[in-house]
């Protein structure tokens, strides 16, 4: 997967650092998938415009619904969760330092 361009100073609030992150690599997929934003939505039974603020990251993801939005694109929960823990370590912005510090080594989620 290609480096995902975070522009992340239009996103001040660290509150949806993990959403913000979660956010920008579903849209990732799902467009690597050919997947539009209105299909998403409807697999997964929510509105296009609830879609476009998690994936913009306005609103934060529950557990369900990154389960549910996986599923949909036919993907591993884990890939999700390790493309997006990736993306945050490779990410100088203060927002992923910020996110980083959060996840601290005996936080960290491991998948075999």
């Amino acid at each position: 997967m290609n480096k995902i361009n975070l522009d992340l100073k239009k996103y001040n609030s660290s509150e949806n650092v993990f959403s913000l992150y979660c956010g920008l690599v579903i849209r990732k997929i799902r467009k690597e998938n050919g997947i539009s934003a209105c299909e998403l939505a409807k697999k997964v039974n929510i509105s296009q415009q609830q879609m476009s603020r998690y994936e913009r990251g306005i609103n934060k993801f529950s557990i369900d619904m990154l389960f549910d939005i996986t599923v949909a694109l036919n993907i591993p929960f884990e890939r999700l969760i390790k493309t997006v823990i990736s993306e945050v370590q490779k990410s100088p912005s203060d927002n992923a330092t910020i996110l980083k510090n959060k996840i601290s080594a005996s936080d960290m989620i491991y998948f075999y």
